[in-house]
């Protein structure tokens, strides 16, 4: 099994955060360290104009490693921490999406500044159906992306909207064909 990787690549004045987690880009305790790893980069990096967060292979970040839950040390803090430090940044933050985008992938595209989704993405906080709920801010995030209604119903029955809808609601800033 290959381990987790997270980078930061130049693309002219932008930076690009990949996520590599197969099969579903998890928020492994490895990928959340690399994604605050690469947060801090870019932070330092005043010659980047923004950043674009971007995952590899079928899907953005489906979730979190909902087995690393189990473990006594388990904090959602330090991922927390790094969602805070993205939504603070003073340069733009974009969120490309595709796949699905679901609890903490969704969390993570809410704290970007814009999200742009491939047609056919889905999005959701389905931790309900496992008993839990959203862990990082998508209890507050996602009624200010699309009002406390539609919130509500997400959150307190794990439904999940497609790219078309998410745009409709606030979730998604534009829906755009991949080239």
């Amino acid at each position: 099994m290959t381990e987790p990787v997270v980078s930061l690549a130049r693309h002219g004045d932008m930076a690009v955060l990949t996520i590599a987690n197969p099969p579903v880009n998890a928020l492994s305790k490895a990928v959340v360290a690399g994604l605050a790893e690469a947060v801090l980069a870019f932070e330092a990096d005043r010659s980047f104009a923004g950043l674009l967060v971007h995952c590899t292979g079928r899907t953005f970040v489906a979730g979190g490693d909902i087995g690393s839950f189990d473990d006594p040390a388990f904090s959602a803090a330090p991922y927390n921490r790094t969602l805070a430090r993205i939504e603070a940044q003073d340069r733009p933050v974009v969120a490309t999406l595709h796949g699905t985008v679901l609890g903490g992938g969704l969390e993570l595209a809410l704290a970007c500044h814009a999200r742009v989704a491939l047609p056919g993405t889905q999005f959701g906080l389905p931790e309900v159906k496992l008993g839990l709920l959203p862990g990082s801010l998508g209890t507050q995030r996602l009624p200010r992306a699309v009002g406390v209604r539609l919130a509500l119903d997400m959150i307190s029955t794990g439904r999940s909207l497609d790219a078309e809808a998410a745009r409709d609601a606030g979730i998604v800033d534009a829906v755009r064909a991949g080239d």
